[in-house]
């Protein structure tokens, strides 16, 4: 195989998960009470949930492999770090839980009603705006997933690996790229990342290096279609990929609108919104997106006790949540310049496993744990160098 193939297949294994995962979930809106869409919601959710877990917990799980898979073609010499797949569940790119995100559907489908809409017409739109949100939520957490574990491994660049038949937003994209940048992605983009070693001189071929790399390996038909007939022709006579799309664009990158009759409402909203993690000594303040997911159950929260971290009840539940706030992996390597500290705080936020290094006995478990002490040490001390205070 060669790193394109690899990369290609990887897609389209992601690609199925979702699509997989996006039908279950519009059965289940199917079975929606439209006189009761609240007290339905109530009932259908939690089996909604399960299916977005699932989904999001097989995507995570590939990464891995992916990534090793690649090293393999490039004879990389990978370093030995694996990702935790349950850290990259329930939740979106930007740290919000999927049952907020995905009961937008219910606010889309009264909003829908409240525009003037027919009743079946507001139940679609309702199911446009589910299926949406879950190919958007389960499109960004398998990218960060597959981040986590190529800079895991020591990669810190990617080759954006357009879906065959982008749109013209990404295909402006097309091309190398650091996993410092956030990721350029509209709402329910396909594209993924291949890992590719920083100093190679090209692109793995098969992949694109640029925009228009990625315009010649068109048909003159699939030209046309995705950048219009008279946008295809300005770029085969010498005009700029980039410009012919930046021209006639409107709203593009991760905002996401939908139109309620003939009004459209941007975004409503649902924005992926940074917190004040921070200030500066300048006094600007340090924004990043955090997460609750792990802090109130599973191993993030089990680590940050044996670190000596608190918790806190949860205001109206039965819960009790970590005290230290979760920054989400796109903020963590965005902060990052060097890939060891980008590793360090990657392991300190529950994303990246410790490799047991001694299987023989049970003497790794308390390696593991010098290592996480050591870790979070560093880590404080790189935050506090930012201003970041995460408790």
């Amino acid at each position: 195989m060669t790193a394109a193939s690899v990369a290609s297949a990887h897609q389209d294994r992601l690609i199925a998960i979702n699509q997989k995962a996006t039908d279950r979930l519009l059965r289940l809106w199917r079975r929606m009470d439209f006189d009761a869409l609240d007290a339905s919601w109530a009932t259908l959710a939690p089996s909604m949930l399960r299916q977005s877990d699932a989904a999001q917990l097989a995507a995570a799980r590939t990464s891995d492999r992916y990534t090793s898979a690649l090293s393999g073609e490039y004879d990389f010499d990978q370093d030995s770090a694996r990702i935790i797949p349950g850290s990259f569940v329930g939740v979106d790119g930007s740290g919000r839980s999927m049952e907020s995100l995905l009961h937008g559907a219910v606010t889309t489908t009264k909003e829908a009603v409240g525009a003037g809409l027919s009743r079946p017409q507001a139940f679609e739109a309702g199911a446009a705006f589910l299926a949406t949100m879950f190919k958007t939520g389960f499109a960004d957490l398998a990218r960060a997933a597959d981040m986590v574990s190529a800079t895991g491994k020591g990669y810190t660049h990617y080759v954006r690996v357009v879906n065959p038949g982008a749109c013209s937003r990404c295909a402006i994209l097309a091309g190398k790229d650091s996993f410092k940048e956030p990721f350029k992605r509209h709402p329910a983009c396909k594209c993924t990342t291949a890992p590719v070693v920083e100093d190679a001189a090209d692109v793995p071929a098969g992949l694109h290096a640029t925009p228009d790399d990625y315009f010649e390996s068109l048909s003159r038909s699939e030209q046309d279609r995705i950048f219009t007939k008279g946008g295809a022709e300005a770029i085969r006579s010498g005009a700029k990929v980039q410009d012919v799309v930046s021209a006639r664009r409107g709203a593009s990158g991760i905002t996401t609108s939908r139109g309620i009759g003939r009004k459209t409402v941007p975004n409503s909203g649902r924005r992926m919104v940074r917190e004040r993690i921070g200030t500066k000594p300048d006094g600007t303040p340090v924004m990043g997106y955090t997460t609750t997911e792990g802090t109130y159950r599973g191993n993030f929260k089990r680590a940050q006790g044996s670190l000596g971290v608190g918790t806190e009840r949860l205001a109206g539940t039965r819960y009790s949540s970590s005290k230290r706030i979760r920054l989400m992996p796109e903020t963590i390597v965005n902060l990052t310049s060097d890939l060891p500290t980008r590793q360090l705080l990657l392991r300190d936020a529950g994303y990246l496993d410790y490799p047991i290094t001694n299987t023989s006995s049970s003497a790794w478990v308390q390696e593991q744990q010098a290592a996480r002490i050591a870790d979070r040490a560093a880590a404080e001390a790189f935050y506090r160098s930012h201003g970041i205070q995460l408790g």
